[in-house]
């Protein structure tokens, strides 16, 4: 979630101004976390979630049996369903459905921000079957707020009782898979504050139909929040006309980014009076000008609602405040996508596949976690010389800074992530957080900018080191190591990311870190090429040496059908080109040969990655941007 409130360009507010810090103190602590996804509302870029069937099923007949309880009333006004001691079957069923989904999560969540994911998708899923409901002729609208009370009572039960069995019972799984300092503002907001549940969008909030007599959740009815809310508005209106400087300094934190002449347009108007800083001033300000003499606008609202001041006050701002925390979870539910039955299984399985969908069945892995990953790994060549020489250990870490720093602000560029830095190397993957389609090419073009960014460095004199570059795709799991009560190690493993770190490589020093031969003491005796021109290139024992960019075979294949390249050949030189409409230039991917590796059942194909000088032309009809 903080990612939708830090990316606040388009985000459409009414009763908030969506700052970070508004937000955790809404919420009472750090504002909490979603799994590392999509934070955009384009409709490809929305978690896309699928629910265990048998509990909307029996949330609809939840729904139905409520429905009923409250519309059939006896003669002393009791509901007749509940009074004559029916069976409560569709409560006990929906708590047991619910429960057996947040013991499910509980066990993978391993601090992904699944649980809170999960609450977001139900909530809408409830609001939206609400909404279904009481749509339906013959149904009577005014029951809708009346059902919180039973709705809240069975989603807190089923809550309270699997975070209990997972406190004392389990050990230390809810610690260790949550986190020491997991907040459940999320759940008690969506579970208490009836407007998750009750509203599928809060953009159009009419509070005449939720402020009503049977409302049981807001102790305030319409006409009196109206005469609140009128109140504070005319105060409002008489503070700003004095221009008070630490006023003016107030309203410019609560309402960053907009400008004092814009306080007074409606918009603003509503976000101050639903701000509880500038509340508690409004208040004091109604105590410094006398509003407690016969004729005040207090007293006035006193007599007018037969309240006291101070209840409307604490009533207001407990309505008020939900509110706020309601369209926080709105806003975050709008990067939610809760598939239904009109999608293919075969479109399901590709989601899943991709690390974009997540299942919340309880009888398999709610997030795919082995899918097609993209890795690259940049090594430093001449590092371990030089720290072997007479530079000071200061002297290599103000180099590798040098190098590094850019090197992190290409990555983010190409919408790569870096995995871990090696000492004198860097691992990026691709794909980490779901797979898309550009995450070869990004690989490719990010390792051409590191290239790039090196020999530019070289040509300023600010670094002698070069790059040994390698980019391999292929299945990998991501994995998610507890570290400490805070702290989780977020990578993938597996054998593909070893003969990535492998390709990246020169001769005796490839196996540094990845090949047994080198660590037990055997290192191939360095050759030199016939071309001293070429910083890739094999030797007739399979042997890479590498100070270029060495892509393998399996990324080549997804590059070439993502950009449609043809074959290419110069001389004795063969391979692809495609043209690259971000980068405007024509990409080769040349054919060096068959690598070697012990271990490894196969020869693996490597291709050195360049682009083609002179300007930039689309090679054929078929060239195209990655897509």
């Amino acid at each position: 979630m903080r990612r939708i409130f830090e990316a606040r360009s388009g985000l459409e507010t009414k009763f908030i101004a969506g700052t970070v810090r508004e937000i955790e103190e809404l919420f009472g602590s750090r504002i909490p976390e979603l799994p590392e996804g999509p934070i955009g509302s384009a409709e490809d870029e929305v978690f896309l979630v699928d629910l265990f069937p048998p509990l909307r099923k029996s949330l609809r007949e939840l729904i139905e049996f409520i429905h009923r309880g409250l519309s059939e009333e006896s003669v002393d006004g009791r509901q007749a369903a509940f009074a004559q001691g029916r069976s409560a079957a569709p409560l006990d069923n929906f708590e047991q459905v619910l429960e057996t989904v947040l013991a499910f999560i509980i066990e993978q969540e391993r601090r992904l921000g699944l649980m809170n994911l999960f609450w977001l998708a139900h909530s809408k899923a409830v609001a939206e079957l609400l909404h279904e409901f009481f749509t339906q002729s013959g149904v009577k609208p005014d029951i809708k707020y009346q059902m919180h009370p039973f709705l809240q009572g069975a989603h807190r039960n089923a809550f309270e009782r699997i975070w209990t069995r997972y406190k004392h019972r389990q050990g230390n799984v809810l610690r260790r898979n949550l986190g020491v300092d997991y907040n459940t503002a999320l759940i008690n907001c969506i579970i208490d504050d009836q407007l998750p549940l009750t509203e599928v969008s809060l953009a159009r909030l009419n509070f005449s139909q939720i402020l009503v007599e049977k409302n049981k959740r807001f102790h305030l009815t319409f006409r009196e929040f109206r005469e609140v809310h009128a109140a504070f508005r005319e105060r409002l209106r008489d503070v700003l006309r004095r221009k008070d400087p630490r006023v003016m300094d107030l309203f410019r934190r609560c309402l960053p980014g907009v400008r004092p002449d814009a306080y007074e347009e409606e918009r603003s108007v509503v976000r101050l009076l639903f701000n509880g800083h500038v509340v508690t001033y409004l208040l004091a300000d109604f105590a410094s000008q006398g509003a407690a003499g016969v004729d005040s606008p207090v007293a006035r609202l006193e007599r007018l609602t037969r309240r006291s001041w101070s209840d409307l006050v604490l009533d207001y701002i407990d309505f008020f405040q939900a509110v706020k925390r309601s369209e926080v979870v709105d806003l975050a539910r709008q990067t939610v996508g809760v598939i239904g039955r009109q999608q293919s299984e075969a479109e399901l399985r590709e989601w899943y596949d991709e690390g974009r969908l997540y299942r919340f069945h309880p009888d398999g892995e709610i997030w795919k976690l082995a899918r097609k990953i993209t890795v690259v790994f940049a090594d430093v060549r001449g590092f371990t010389a030089a720290s072997e020489g007479g530079v000071s250990e200061r002297e290599l870490a103000h180099h590798l800074y040098g190098v590094f720093d850019t090197l992190a602000a290409l990555v983010e560029r190409y919408q790569g992530r870096i995995d871990k830095f090696t000492g004198d190397g860097a691992m990026i993957t691709f794909g980490f957080s779901r797979v898309t389609a550009q995450d070869e090419c990004n690989a490719l073009r990010t390792a051409l900018a590191i290239q790039e960014m090196m020999a530019e460095l070289r040509a300023s004199g600010r670094t002698g080191f070069t790059m040994g570059i390698s980019v391999h795709t292929g299945r990998s799991q991501v994995a998610h190591f507890v570290v400490d009560d805070w702290t989780m190690d977020r990578t993938v493993i597996g054998r593909n990311v070893n003969i990535a770190g492998r390709l990246s490589g020169s001769g005796k020093t490839q196996g540094t870190a990845f090949d047994e031969e080198a660590a037990n003491g055997e290192p191939r005796p360095r050759q030199t090429p016939t071309d001293l021109t070429r910083d890739v290139w094999v030797d007739e024992e399979g042997t890479l040496y590498n100070t270029g960019i060495v892509v393998s075979q399996d990324t080549v294949e997804e590059a070439v059908k993502q950009s449609r390249g043809e074959p290419w050949m110069r001389g004795n030189v063969h391979g692809y080109r495609y043209f690259d409409e971000l980068l405007r230039r024509n990409i080769l991917l040349e054919y060096v040969g068959d690598v070697k590796f012990k271990g490894v059942g196969r020869s693996i194909a490597i291709y050195r990655l360049g682009v083609e000088e002179g300007a930039a032309t689309v090679p054929g009809e078929s060239d195209r941007e990655c897509e």
